[in-house]
């Protein structure tokens, strides 16, 4: 296709200046959107950044903190998902105002009606003190609390990075104007996948095979089921789902390696993937990948949500969802790397369920372990088969490892020979990563098919909670050899490589 279809509306402009809608009877009144009541109709299912106009900085997280409790602060723009904040309709001219990377809301702290009172994160409770009134003047917007009716303010008109975020009675004041930025530049997309059949396929598939390279294909809401290749001859192609929300857009299949496959046969592990991914450059954003083979009703089985293959590829804010084997980071063969870069991800699975010979970054992701019923043995996160020529496996930075499975019943990981390879030695690191009370302590890596995990390469690295302890079963990478396994040490290659968020 010679022109782009349809636009991700995610470009720097105005409030007043945002795409005239109709939503719930609030009619678009020239050049702004303003309803009758004079709250601002703003864009739902949209990520923004929320710049001050007195300061120039941006709202975020105290730390990126997921943390509920974490308070509302200003930083400088940084492109990070703890800056970007999406209004969702509470009804009334209301909206909650989620915060990307942790799934939280904007809270006052202790539905407090006082000025200056700390305005946080917490879980959503449908309660006033977590709605907002938005309403826009000359390009900026003031967000109201509607249980205080206080606006949000920079408090005591600071200009400096991490000033907090407060209420105070709305005066008009610069530091209390927010100008609306949709995040992360514009979006365009060649190819548009909807199930109703408003958009150019209903079929994640259909869009592939019509996707020349280089094509960008937006997903909109909505569950699509039947496997996905994107074949070697496919290079930069870029999957996006429409809302922001990765749990808004789930591809799956639901395969498994014992299942047949109709053929006398069945899939084996490889074939049993969802989502084969194999032609290099590839994106996928706010996504989800799945594989729904149900363990539980027939059996425990090996079967794959994303096979990845190819060299130089990139996960924003994506889950994937699986049991046995859930994320397969592999590469074509034995001789070649397979680059992998997973930002702001969630992983969740049990036994071996981030497997491979992949180079493959995990920044600042969420890596979950499912609850297997044992009170000893829940499973093991990674089986790297890292061939001993390549010495960047897996690295999980800044991560954490979450789980509802009992204490002490979950191996970091095993190395995995795969198919008998004299030559794969893993390689994973865990880097100033939280590890929840789930993980063995005293012995969190096992052997795997007559390989003794001490002849693997697994290190840890500055660590911290519950599940992270130091002794002679957990090796520990030295500070001169960590200054060599940082994420751009994993991703740069030969051809310098750097995609990092």
């Amino acid at each position: 296709m010679s022109t782009k279809t349809a636009e991700r509306l995610r470009r720097r402009r105005p409030l007043a200046a945002m795409l005239a809608v109709v939503l719930g009877g609030v009619i678009a009144a020239a050049g702004s959107l303003i309803a009758a009541t004079g709250a601002q109709a703003v864009e739902t299912g949209v990520w923004y950044n929320l710049e001050s106009r007195h300061s120039g900085l941006v709202m975020g997280i105290r730390a990126a903190s997921t943390a509920s409790g974490a308070e509302l602060v200003q930083w400088a723009s940084n492109g990070s998902q703890d800056q970007q904040f999406r209004f969702v309709d509470a009804g009334g001219g209301y909206y909650k105002i989620q915060v990307r990377h942790s799934g939280l809301v904007l809270d006052v702290a202790g539905a407090s009606r006082d000025d200056g009172a700390t305005v946080q994160q917490w879980g959503d409770g449908g309660t006033t003190n977590q709605q907002w009134k938005i309403t826009e003047s000359g390009g900026y917007a003031t967000i109201v609390n509607r249980a205080s009716g206080k606006a949000l303010d920079v408090w005591e008109w600071s200009t400096a990075q991490g000033a907090r975020i407060s209420q105070y009675a709305p005066t008009g004041a610069v530091n209390q104007q927010w100008e609306l930025v949709p995040a992360e530049g514009a979006i365009e997309a060649d190819f548009v996948v909807a199930p109703d059949g408003s958009g150019t396929h209903t079929t994640v598939q259909a869009a592939v095979n019509a996707a020349p390279s280089g094509s960008t294909i937006l997903v909109k809401k909505g569950t699509y089921k039947g496997n996905v290749t994107v074949p070697s001859s496919k290079t930069g192609i870029t999957l996006v789902g429409e809302t922001g929300n990765a749990a808004d857009v789930v591809i799956h299949d639901n395969r498994c390696a014992s299942c047949s496959n109709g053929n006398g046969g069945t899939w084996g592990t490889s074939g049993s993937a969802s989502v084969l991914l194999q032609g290099a450059n590839f994106t996928a954003e706010d996504l989800t990948f799945a594989n729904t083979y149900d363990e539980a009703a027939n059996g425990n089985s090996q079967a794959v949500a994303v096979k990845v293959q190819g060299d130089r590829m990139v996960f924003d804010n994506v889950r994937f969802l699986g049991n046995q084997d859930t994320l397969l980071t592999d590469s074509a063969s034995a001789t070649t790397v397979s680059r992998q870069y997973y930002h702001d991800c969630y992983v969740e699975g049990d036994v071996d369920f981030i497997f491979g010979r992949g180079t493959a970054v995990f920044d600042g992701c969420r890596i979950h372990s499912l609850n297997r019923g044992s009170t000893t043995n829940n499973g093991y996160i990674v089986a790297p088969s890292t061939e001993i020529t390549n010495p960047y496996g897996m690295l999980f930075y800044q991560c954490e490892l979450t789980s509802n499975a009992p204490s002490n019943s979950v191996y970091l990981g095993r190395p995995w020979p795969a198919g008998g390879s004299t030559t794969a030695r893993g390689q994973v690191l865990y880097r100033q990563t939280v590890m929840g009370a789930h993980i063995r302590t005293a012995e969190p890596w096992s052997d795997m098919s007559g390989l003794a995990w001490e002849d693997a390469r697994l290190r840890e690295y500055q660590n911290t909670g519950p599940g992270a302890t130091v002794n002679a079963n957990r090796p520990q990478m030295s500070s001169g050899d960590a200054a060599n396994y940082e994420p751009v040490d994993y991703l740069r290659g030969s051809d310098g490589w750097n995609p990092i968020r």
